[in-house]
């Protein structure tokens, strides 16, 4: 009676875990992205317009249509409709997502672990402090579900090919996990990189013409998988990659040198936020984020982890595979979302370590058992003390930590103590402030965040706009310029600057501007800016006489 108990204890402890970690979340409003993704998005609302989700973008197009993530798109639509709009229900799948997706991890190292080593993997994926911007965020789901499909993919392959061949159910079944996990969010197309890793480490060691073989029908089938979303996604959108450049690589034109070089003067942290979270936020952006301009000493730290992760998985890969394995995930994971390759939506963003993070617990998990089979009783003990108290410190951090997605209230205070010298803190408190009608501290916010870093066009367009709305034409109008001096080519806003210099009766910029407008502007502004200039001719005319 005792045997059945004692074989799903791990299972059962995990799972309490994860949910110590994440169900204070259940009273939780919608923060941040969920606002404009769910709360005030009509799309997400609505049974009927769920088929319309597979041919329009993640977000909004007056967000700038970035992404497609038809999938979770389809269960906030049907999670809306379950509850009328609550958001305890959008955190309860979160909530149940986190607890699968830590099993999941478990399911998965315990191909390559033994039991107690795959607890611990498991263990320290479901308190690690970095993933509470994915568990407490309701956006969070596409990570979560990613994570899940992944984690149940790789694990399945691993047992598969352990035993024996691939079945033609196996293909079938790592190829639906792989759709499902890439029409949900895009970085699931790391899933080929990591079986070719799990082949190069913890698997059997046939020589390679029989491994080629053996996972020829199921990479042809990823393959055929991955075209058929990239075909589906180019019907959506024309761009590849899919998203707008960060502000500061797109508005600096930095070069792929200086937009690596930014990368590994981050890497540090990014290492230390994997390893060992002590500090969070919500957002990393300049000044927080030191800038490249070239080669400098600032960028050895980084180059030293990355070429150094790279060099020991290599190295360990018959010493220590499951080591080896843990590292080669960490870089197949995140290479897609470190902007060493191509530039991202952000510069650092702890979202996108959640994934990544399960190559850093698999080499706890494995570094636990070389601990249990070669050191000393004292050593165990030392070990397991340590542990317990990394997974009390993980679990306290993590429940203190979901408090700051509670609501925008709490996460806007929490953004500018997190992120003080970041200039994005300082424009997104405005933006929130101004909402609570807090007009004096909206403008101090934002005079601060310009200060910090007056190169977001899309920032100073932002405030422009806000004080036009306010009839303040006078600052609007210097912001206005500073916007074009960064973006010239750009439309938006011409004709509110144009408005705002008739405003000031600035009539000879106001025709200079509106010819100059004409052929930037959308053609809903082009009879606006015709207008302005017959206006300002009109003016000049009489002023002349």
């Amino acid at each position: 009676m005792t045997t059945v108990p004692r074989r799903w204890l791990p299972v059962v402890t995990l799972a309490l875990l994860a949910l110590a970690a994440t169900v204070t979340t259940l009273g939780h409003d919608f923060t941040y992205d969920d606002r404009d993704i769910i709360f005030i998005n009509d799309r997400v609302q609505s049974r009927a317009h769920l088929p319309h989700l597979f041919i329009e973008t993640y977000w909004p197009a007056k967000y700038g249509g970035d992404g497609y993530r038809p999938i979770v798109m389809s269960l906030f639509t049907l999670q809306w409709v379950a509850a009328n709009g609550a958001p305890w229900i959008f955190h309860l799948v979160n909530i149940l997502l986190a607890v699968a997706t830590t099993l999941a991890v478990y399911w998965c190292a315990a191909a390559v672990l033994p039991t107690l080593g795959a607890w611990v993997a498991a263990a320290l994926f479901a308190v690690h402090p970095v993933h509470v911007e994915v568990t407490g965020n309701v956006v969070g789901q596409s990570e979560l579900i990613v994570a899940l499909c992944l984690a149940l993919a790789v694990g399945l392959y691993l047992r598969r090919r352990k035993t024996h061949e691939l079945t033609g159910r196996d293909v079938a079944a790592i190829s639906a996990l792989f759709g499902l996990g890439l029409f949900t969010k895009e970085h699931a197309i790391v899933l080929p990189g990591l079986l070719v890793a799990a082949e190069a480490t913890v698997l059997p060691g046939d020589e390679w013409r029989s491994r080629v073989r053996t996972m020829r029908p199921l990479l042809l089938a990823l393959t055929a998988v991955a075209l058929a979303y990239l075909y589906v996604r180019g019907l959506v959108q024309q761009d590849l990659v899919g998203f707008l450049e960060y502000p500061m690589f797109r508005f600096l034109r930095m070069s792929a040198i200086d937009r690596i070089g930014t990368m590994m003067n981050e890497m540090p942290r990014i290492a230390q936020l994997i390893l060992f979270p002590t500090r969070l936020s919500a957002d990393y952006s300049p000044n927080d984020v030191l800038v490249a301009n070239g080669p400098a000493l600032s960028q050895i730290p980084g180059l030293f982890i990355c070429f150094g992760t790279v060099l020991l998985a290599f190295a360990l890969r018959t010493r220590a595979p499951v080591v080896s394995f843990g590292l080669l995930w960490l870089i197949v994971a995140f290479l897609p979302v470190s902007n060493l390759l191509m530039p991202a939506g952000f510069v650092t963003a702890e979202r996108t370590l959640f994934f990544p993070s399960i190559g850093a617990v698999l080499m706890a998990g494995a570094l636990t058992e070389h601990v249990r089979l070669h050191a000393s009783v004292s050593r165990r003990r030392v070990a397991t003390a340590g542990l317990a108290v990394l997974l009390v410190a993980g679990l306290a951090r993590s429940i203190g930590r979901q408090r700051v997605w509670k609501n925008n209230d709490t996460f806007f205070v929490a953004l500018m103590h997190d992120a003080p010298n970041g200039y994005r803190a300082h424009f997104l408190h405005a933006k929130h402030v101004g909402l609570k009608g807090r007009l004096s501290e909206m403008a101090s916010e934002y005079r601060r965040a310009i200060r910090i870093f007056p190169f977001d066009a899309g920032m100073t367009l932002s405030v422009a706009d806000a004080y036009t709305r306010a009839g303040l034409c006078a600052p609007a109008v210097a912001l206005f310029e500073l916007t074009f001096g960064v973006e010239p080519e750009t439309g938006e806003g011409r004709y509110e600057y144009v408005w705002c210099l008739a405003r000031l009766g600035r009539w000879t910029d106001v025709r200079r501007e509106a010819l100059d407008g004409l052929r930037l502007v959308p053609p809903s502004d082009v009879r606006l800016m015709r207008a302005a200039v017959v206006e300002a001719n009109k003016a000049l005319g009489k002023g002349s006489r």
